[in-house]
């Protein structure tokens, strides 16, 4: 919620008959101490509405205040603020302001799928960004992005911060390989777990593993990547990193006997392995990592790539990808993914070619839906298996963190034009 589409007034109404927008003498004097906010709920609530463009918005401030908003055909959203908390910091932090009131339980949507909802307040969004002062804005926060600094201690605590979390809480709502990053779904009602070992199909197959070959994997996760390499080609080395313990621990303990010394997985960070181990690969792979390097080191990512290949080797880099340049959501550096940045696919393709590394195919693009789905099958999962999770390490707040975050990212592929691409790579 950055700022308001100045092309749409909202119309504020009152509410439907047989209610009004303060109830009466008894409510009145139950929410004595609450006169001075309804003004500010007044001033507040127009704001609100100027994201409701294809849409219909009610507002309630508790049970003592509502404002509704007719923005034209379109879903029916209620929101409910408990708080006017809330509306001093979302005006302050507009991005950071809502993810956290939403974390605090100082809002929640009572009508309508929160999804849908923030993607709604997404498009509005970037229609304002289409404007001279919107591109000022973006211009500023990308380079602002390029300071941020990811050396590999810094990259430990990223990674700590997040995949170390809990591996319950990963296999709660991932698929049974706990593939953590898009699915490719070959129709759009095929199941997470068959749209996932299609991505691993086609992924091996644009890698094109032959006999003899040695495979790195850098960010191999929970490790259904490296295994699915070493079933159905005759690598005879698989390596795979990760920054984060407890996936190169689950990764290890799912390793089959079978694989022997052909598949192994270390913690290590991928320019301190391209130090020891320069020419070592023939083929190179990376799923939904790249979007964790940071914008400043992208040339250096690729440059440890090409330090790692072999004179013939190959890369395949996959990677969440952006229609523009755009800052990070403060609130997503902040609770999700720190020191991360999801790039351009033409300024992936940049860096690359300055580190010395050529396009062997055009990028594979695959569209929003992919992304979007597999984030919303997550949260169906999620939210399906809450009841079951420790309490004592996930509490109502991560709960409400965790579906936000989930949330809002299925709306970013959906409202605002994210894609998935895999960039197929040689030594120029």
């Amino acid at each position: 919620m950055h700022g308001i589409d100045r092309d749409y007034r909202p119309r504020l109404t009152e509410r439907p008959p047989g209610e009004t927008a303060l109830r009466g003498r008894a409510n009145l004097e139950k929410h004595r101490g609450d006169f001075l906010s309804v003004p500010a709920f007044r001033i507040f609530a127009p704001v609100l509405g100027s994201f409701a463009k294809g849409g219909r918005l009610d507002v309630d401030y508790r049970d003592i205040a509502h404002a509704r908003f007719d923005g034209g055909a379109g879903p029916h959203y209620r929101m409910r603020i408990e708080s006017l908390r809330m509306i001093a910091r979302v005006m302050r932090n507009p991005d950071l302001g809502c993810g956290e009131s939403y974390m605090d339980g100082l809002w929640k949507l009572e009508q309508g799928d929160l999804g849908g909802f923030l993607g709604l307040t997404m498009r509005n969004e970037a229609a304002m960004l289409r404007t001279r002062r919107g591109r000022a804005l973006t211009a500023l926060g990308w380079l602002i992005s390029r300071t941020a600094i990811n050396d590999p201690e810094k990259s430990r605590e990223n990674a700590v911060h997040h995949y170390d979390i809990g591996n319950d809480l990963y296999e709660a709502f991932l698929d049974e390989g706990m593939n953590y990053s898009c699915a490719f779904f070959e129709t759009p009602d095929r199941p997470l777990r068959d749209a996932q070992l299609n991505k691993l199909r086609v992924t091996v197959s644009r890698l094109t593993v032959a006999p003899n070959m040695r495979v790195l994997d850098i960010g191999s996760g929970w490790g259904e990547l490296t295994r699915t390499i070493a079933r159905e080609t005759e690598a005879t080395q698989i390596v795979g990193i990760t920054l984060a313990k407890n996936q190169h621990d689950l990764a290890r303990q799912r390793t089959a006997d079978r694989f022997g010394n052909r598949l192994t997985y270390r913690l290590a960070d991928y320019r301190v392995h391209a130090g020891e181990n320069p020419g070592a690969y023939d083929r190179i792979v990376s799923v939904g990592m790249f979007e964790h390097v940071g914008r400043k080191n992208f040339v250096e990512y690729f440059a440890m790539i090409r330090k790692m290949l072999s004179d013939n080797g190959q890369s395949l880099v996959h990677s969440i990808m952006k229609p523009h340049r755009t800052e990070t959501s403060p609130w997503i550096e902040k609770y999700i993914f720190p020191g991360g940045y999801i790039p351009t696919l033409e300024d992936t393709v940049a860096a690359a070619l300055e580190a010395g590394l050529e396009l062997v195919h055009e990028p594979f693009v695959h569209k929003s839906f992919h992304y979007a789905q597999t984030l919303r099958l997550w949260r169906q999962n999620f939210t399906e298996a809450w009841p079951g999770l420790d309490r004592a390490r996930y509490d109502e707040r991560f709960r409400r963190m965790w579906d936000f975050y989930l949330a809002c990212s299925e709306a970013a592929f959906e409202a605002n034009g994210m894609n998935v691409a895999q960039v197929l790579l040689r030594k120029a």
